[in-house]
């Protein structure tokens, strides 16, 4: 269980405020109703040691200077031996020489009688509270030291909602650690990304000063590609077999190091904890975590062990993401490759064909053939330069990602289609913003409508359209080419088992329509 100070500690501020000060109202009202001239509240700590809270009444600055820098300890104090061995109401009219309550912190502050009651919360001590007069011959009645208990049970009660306010927030936290931690699992977000929502929310969950997350490597090296804060290792490369950190993946679970002997740039000790990072069953990394001059206490290990297996799960989801992408670039990689040895280096090798029978006619006076190869070689110019311009708009970085599919269809016309000749014309009649997956299914299709049209259509206009009707959304491209023969169209010609596969993995249906001579129009039809 966390200690009542410890706890009043982790409170917000704006919470903590209002709480000391409605205790130090009720300190002041009973201090009148007890016709006292002072009354002094203690919180018990972890260490069995009592902090100063407040002081109320009619107590000078200077016995508020004595309480409020008084170290109340057992072993110093008297009073708070007797109250942690036997925590019970004691009464003393005769503090300077009654042995119960000297040396303590009440002959201190140089009163002459003393009500020392315990503040008891689900029957542990929790706190204290001092009731004190001192004029001499002016004892304690039974009522009111009844009325000093009546208010240590309000006081207890007090400090019972700050410790079930702390719990509730300590469990708010967690619960939104977690919830990032998932949001970057489902948003895909980069390994860099994912790594940093997982240092701070370590942070906010323990109030730690300093995070890092360390990756296993497999020749025995932790690296370390994030941390926070301060942290003893940095950005770089630790052994297993020879740090803190490299100790949770040795023994296989959360390693607790409190105030060790290493110090931070500060001179002050720090606190690790280091907790394995598992995924499947298997250690991926370590999350540590340091305190600077302070401890970590049970909770924060239960609650870390938690949120550690919620972000090794979230870390090997970036990892793979990553190689898919990377997987992705070299398959397009290979692809291009395979364009251009197929389409531009043909191209490019007609042209030096074509350029050596025009040089081989002029030779020999033949202008008729050497226009003809000219003519030719003109021709297949022409094709790899869109070949080439197709080419150079597919590595370009894509804006359908930034500005969507609008934007992305305009720069391709533009870039592509307009270049070559062609008069392109987009209409667009869309209500509603569109899914992004659905928006890389349309674009795909798209690209590779028009990559046909440039190809081989010979046309000269081609219109785009996307229209969102009711619940379904139509993309419709046609062109006035030169048409082809359907029913003879081989089944993975022309781009078309491409998009067809991209059609029924968004559940649409794609129907392509043509007549040699009368152009080619393409339609994808899909439900909202």
């Amino acid at each position: 269980m966390i200690s009542t100070g410890k706890s009043l500690a982790m409170l917000d501020r704006q919470y903590y405020e209002n709480l000391r000060g409605a205790l130090q109202k009720v300190a002041d009202d009973l201090a009148i109703a007890a016709e006292a001239d002072g009354a002094f509240i203690a919180i018990l700590e972890e260490d069995q040691r009592f902090s100063p809270l407040l002081a109320g009444g009619r107590v000078t600055e200077t016995e508020r200077a004595v309480f409020m820098t008084s170290t109340l300890d057992p072993e110093t104090d008297v009073l708070v031996y007797r109250m942690l061995g036997r925590p019970v109401t004691l009464i003393s009219n005769l503090v300077e020489t009654d042995p119960r309550v000297s040396p303590s912190v009440v002959t201190q502050l140089g009163v002459s009688a003393v009500v020392s009651v315990p503040v008891m919360r689900e029957g542990r001590l929790a706190g204290l509270v001092l009731v004190v007069r001192r004029g001499q011959n002016d004892p304690f009645t039974h009522t009111e030291v009844r009325m000093v208990e009546w208010f240590a049970t309000a006081i207890a009660l007090a400090l019972e909602n700050a410790r079930l306010y702390h719990e509730t927030q300590a469990r708010l936290a967690e619960s939104q650690a977690l919830h990032q931690v998932t949001l970057a699992l489902l948003h895909k977000l980069e390994l860099e990304e994912v790594l940093q929502i997982i240092c701070d929310e370590a942070l906010h969950l323990t109030h730690a000063s300093g995070s890092a997350v360390a990756l296993l490597e497999d020749d025995g090296w932790l690296r370390i590609p994030y941390s926070t804060g301060e942290v003893p290792e940095m950005k770089g490369r630790v052994r297993v077999d020879k740090s803190v950190i490299g100790s949770a993946v040795r023994k296989g679970e959360a390693v607790l190091v409190n105030h060790p002997a290493q110090e931070n740039l500060s001179g002050l000790p720090m606190s690790v904890l280091a907790v394995p990072l598992r995924s499947q069953n298997r250690i991926v990394g370590v999350l540590q975590l340091v305190h600077q001059g302070q401890a970590f206490i049970p909770e924060d290990v239960r609650l870390i062990q938690i949120f550690a297996d919620q972000a090794a799960v979230a870390i090997e989801h970036a990892r793979l993401t990553r190689q898919v992408q990377e997987m992705a670039i070299l398959e397009e990689r290979h692809r291009l490759s395979r364009e251009l040895h197929d389409s531009v280096n043909q191209l490019l090798y007609s042209i030096m064909l074509y350029s050596e029978a025009t040089l081989r006619q002029m030779e020999q006076a033949d202008w008729e053939r050497a226009r003809h190869h000219v003519e030719r070689l003109r021709e297949s110019a022409q094709e790899a330069l869109k070949e080439m311009r197709m080419l150079i708009f597919e590595l370009r970085p894509s804006i359908l990602g930034q500005l969507g599919l609008r934007a992305a269809l305009e720069q391709r016309l533009r870039s592509v289609e307009e270049q070559v000749g062609l008069n392109a014309a987009l209409k667009w009649r869309v209500n509603s913003p569109l899914d992004k997956r659905l928006e890389e299914t349309l674009y795909g299709i798209a690209q590779e409508a028009l990559n046909n049209i440039v190809k081989h259509a010979q046309a000269r206009n081609l219109f785009v359209h996307v229209v969102q009707s009711g619940q379904s959304l139509i993309l419709r491209i046609e062109d006035d080419g030169v048409g082809m023969d359907v029913e003879n169209l081989p089944p993975a010609g022309m781009g078309l088992k491409t998009m067809r596969e991209r059609a029924e993995a968004a559940g649409g249906k794609l129907s392509l329509q043509s007549t040699p001579g009368q152009g080619t129009v393409v339609t994808f039809e899909v439900s909202l």
